[in-house]
């Protein structure tokens, strides 16, 4: 045999390297590590950290609003928000108002329909659309990612339905954001 082969294999130990002497840890922290990481996939791929979404209704005198948005994200996931409005009378100048959470972490990729004007009140912000009539419905669809470097897990996800600065309907959803 050549040299150059022969000096990596005498450097091996039976004893150390394939009786693992003096080892007795490693190979089981290894183990623990991988099962793991095993474990978090088999949850994700049974859909335990996934966008499944769930609905939040507020009524009052003036309308409905009904929002659908998952409440668990894994980060870098993209998701749809639905908002639905029912005008129960009518409403002069319908205004979301989405509060900092749900821009805390997550990007707005587009939205339909287009607001005719949009502004931000404090740390939230406002989308403005036409009239709505009583008994008429409008039905907002928002594409949404969550950012995969946010640090947050657990965020406060307010909304709001004015007639221009006056308030009609609030609810608050809570949504948890997984690595």
């Amino acid at each position: 045999m050549d040299a150059d082969t022969e000096e990596p294999l005498s450097e091996l130990e039976l004893a150390r390297h394939r009786d693992l002497i003096g080892r007795r840890w490693g190979p089981w922290i290894v183990r623990a590590i991988v099962t793991i990481m095993a474990a978090f996939v088999v949850l994700a791929v049974a859909n335990q950290f996934g966008q499944q979404p769930s609905t939040s209704t507020a009524a009052g005198s003036a309308a409905r609003l009904q929002l659908s948005t998952p409440s668990q994200l894994r980060g870098g996931l993209i998701f749809q928000t639905r908002i639905d409005i029912r005008a129960l009378r009518d409403i002069r100048r319908p205004t979301l108002v989405f509060g900092g959470g749900w821009f805390d972490g997550m990007t707005l990729n587009s939205y339909q329909p287009p607001a005719t004007s949009q502004a931000s009140r404090g740390s939230a912000v406002t989308f403005v659309y036409p009239p709505l009539h009583a008994g008429a419905t409008m039905t907002l669809y928002l594409e949404w990612s969550a950012n995969p470097t946010s640090a947050a897990w657990s965020r406060t996800l307010p909304l709001a339905l004015d007639d221009g600065a006056t308030p009609l309907l609030a609810l608050t959803r809570h949504v948890t954001v997984f690595p």
